[in-house]
């Protein structure tokens, strides 16, 4: 089978390895699609740690090339393995967090069977969507709360999504007109450009004057925190959902962002098993959002290549080209 590794800095490329046998408690699937992070996957292929040390190239994963790429998997079970009791059968539909690769093999516990009603372009981006629900979630808006997201990717536009299907009103500050474009699209009531005069004032004037009650900040550069804290009303969150691999080049708890009483928050991963909004829950809402077209993420998905094409698709978006956001690979 054919799997996409990468190399060293910005080198992508496909090796032929053996199909994977399937575990006892788990499943062998066939790609359909894969899904571009367009965040991790550009930070992978440029061989950026997540630490300064350089230790690491995921949160607690060692920092070791070659290195597959990608978590976003919508897949057929080929095989079930004997401890699955029977809760998936070849054939099934399923999610998995896999790189792209043409098979994977997964704890059965990892798949998610997805309904026939949503289509496998919209299912592809499951883990993507989650990270952006876990962000909104994590900044904890109230019913009717005001929310603006910074950065426009497929993090900072599944933000978005969340915000608008649960009854906040939203705004989107994004440096390319493209992206505005689309999250306008996806219903976003403002979308500025951060590098205007006027972007801050507007936002907070979309706010009653009082500006955002929550904000997402999805990327990655500490200027967009600071433009959170800009946008942010008195005793605000701002939920940081973007790896940063940069350093702050303005007081964070200066002039005037400390007499706002901002609380500055992380959000990774899901809380607790067992937790109300736990992994299982997260994902069964984001499905059902997705059923009733709540969520519908059409405007989002600009590119459809072939699963050769992705060292190439690397090579565009680490060159910049900011038209590609919601990017699907089809493996058939």
């Amino acid at each position: 089978m054919k799997r996409l590794i990468i190399t060293g800095p910005r080198q992508a490329q496909f090796e032929d390895v053996q199909q994977p046998e399937c575990p006892p408690d788990g499943l062998v699937l066939r790609a359909r699609k894969t899904a571009v992070s367009t965040g991790t996957e550009i930070r992978v292929y440029r061989a950026k740690p997540v630490d300064e040390a350089g230790k690491f190239l995921h949160e607690r994963i060692p920092f070791v090339l070659p290195a597959e790429n990608g978590y976003s998997m919508l897949g057929e079970v080929l095989e079930a393995g004997p401890e699955t009791n029977g809760s998936f059968v070849p054939g099934d539909r399923v999610f998995a967090p896999a790189p792209h690769s043409e098979f994977a093999a997964i704890p059965a516990s990892l798949a998610v069977r997805i309904p026939d009603s949503i289509t496998d372009e919209q299912a592809v981006f499951l883990s993507i969507l989650e990270v952006g629900h876990i962000a909104v979630r994590r900044g904890s808006p109230e019913p009717g709360a005001n929310l603006a997201v910074v950065g426009a990717g497929v993090i900072g536009l599944s933000a978005l999504a969340f915000a608008r299907a649960f009854g906040q009103r939203t705004a989107m500050l994004e440096m390319s007109p493209a992206r505005r474009a689309i999250a306008t699209a996806m219903g976003a009531e403002l979308a500025a450009d951060p590098r205007d005069e006027e972007s801050v004032d507007l936002v907070i004037g979309l706010f009653e004057g009082q500006g955002a009650d929550v904000v997402v900040e999805a990327a990655s550069v500490w200027p967009a925190i600071e433009t959170g804290m800009q946008v942010a009303a008195t005793d605000a969150r701002i939920v940081v959902a973007a790896r940063h691999t940069d350093q702050p080049a303005f007081n964070p708890v200066g002039h005037p962002h400390l007499g706002k009483k901002l609380t500055l928050l992380t959000s990774y991963g899901y809380p607790l098993e067992g937790s109300r909004w736990d992994r299982q829950r997260s994902i069964a809402l984001t499905l059902r959002l997705l059923e009733s077209a709540a969520i519908d993420l059409t405007p989002m998905i600009t590119h459809r290549f072939t699963a050769e094409e992705i060292p190439e698709v690397y090579r565009r978006l680490d060159e910049g080209d900011d038209t590609m956001v919601g990017v699907v690979i089809d493996w058939n």
